[in-house]
């Protein structure tokens, strides 16, 4: 089967469930989430080193076990709420979005500067594209193409459909320099380990996190403003806050300041996770490169 017999066939299979009632679809995802728990004892694992180090002491290890099923439950729930949403006009799904710090965005608007949203794997961020259309906003996102190209085709789609311009992040420079210089909104994440030729190290949760240096370095080059933003589900809606401007750190020290203001990114999504830990993406292996050190063998 081509490409495009493949992209059509998940987009019948996606109209078809999106069908059900919501309240199965979350039966469904529960279900899966549980299910995923069971079988995959790697990444099991992976939450609750990752927990138990960003939060030492807090939890036994029933408590974390416990913790990590939500955590399984919640990013299972991620694409059946996708395609929960995926029939439902504007209007129909902006009803279960609040849109909060409206104002924050709107003082970085003002700068006249361009503006970079920072946002986390938190919550359902692909459901980010529909609670910025309803801030009244079309950014351009930065965005990771997928292998399979059906389903790149499809998420695509749905991620563009309320305005939002997707860039892929293979040879985005110039299109993302583009928008910055015509004071356009650019919204990317931040939180997602890198090699280390590709980062810097930063204090995250407590320990060394090797973190993307091109965030640090657009912001220096473009003097956009940088304006965290995040979304939870709070029952059935979905709440979505930008939180106040990040100021850019300049010493006239190139890699001191690309360290200091890489920092304060970080810190602000850790900020934003701590509001609600148990709806972040910890089954990514944050702190998988270590720091390089020298042994002295005196």
């Amino acid at each position: 089967m081509n490409d495009d017999r493949l992209f059509k066939l998940l987009k019948l299979i996606i109209n078809i469930l999106a069908l059900l009632p919501r309240k199965v679809l979350k039966f469904f995802s529960d279900l899966l989430g549980l299910i995923w728990y069971r079988i995959d004892k790697r990444h099991r694992n992976v939450v609750i080193e990752n927990i138990t180090a960003a939060y030492p002491g807090r939890f036994s290890l029933a408590q974390s076990q416990r913790f990590t099923k939500i955590v399984f439950k919640n990013i299972a729930s991620i694409p059946f709420e996708v395609i929960w949403s995926y029939r439902k006009t504007k209007d129909e799904l902006f009803k279960y979005f609040v849109v909060k710090g409206i104002r924050h965005l709107e003082n970085a608007k003002k700068k006249n500067r361009g503006v970079i949203l920072l946002g986390g794997h938190i919550g359902n961020f692909e459901l980010l594209v529909a609670s910025v259309a309803k801030a009244g906003i079309k950014p351009c996102g930065i965005y990771r193409k997928f292998d399979f190209e059906p389903l790149e085709r499809l998420l695509l789609e749905e991620r563009q459909r309320f305005g939002t311009q997707m860039i892929p992040l293979r040879g985005a420079s110039k299109k993302i320099n583009a928008v910055l210089q015509n004071k356009g909104i650019i919204a990317t994440l931040l939180d997602q380990n890198v090699d280390w030729y590709k980062g810097v190290f930063v204090n995250y949760f407590g320990r060394p996190a090797c973190t993307n240096n091109g965030f640090a370095k657009l912001a220096l080059k473009s003097k956009a403003v940088v304006v965290p933003m995040f979304i939870v589900k709070k029952n059935d809606q979905y709440i979505m806050e930008f939180l106040p401007e990040i100021p850019l750190q300049e010493t006239g020290d190139p890699i001191k300041d690309i360290e200091n203001n890489t920092q304060n990114y970080v810190s602000a999504i850790e900020s934003m996770i701590r509001q609600c830990p148990e709806q972040y993406f910890w089954v990514h292996n944050r702190w998988k490169t270590k720091p390089y050190c020298l042994l002295n063998n005196i």
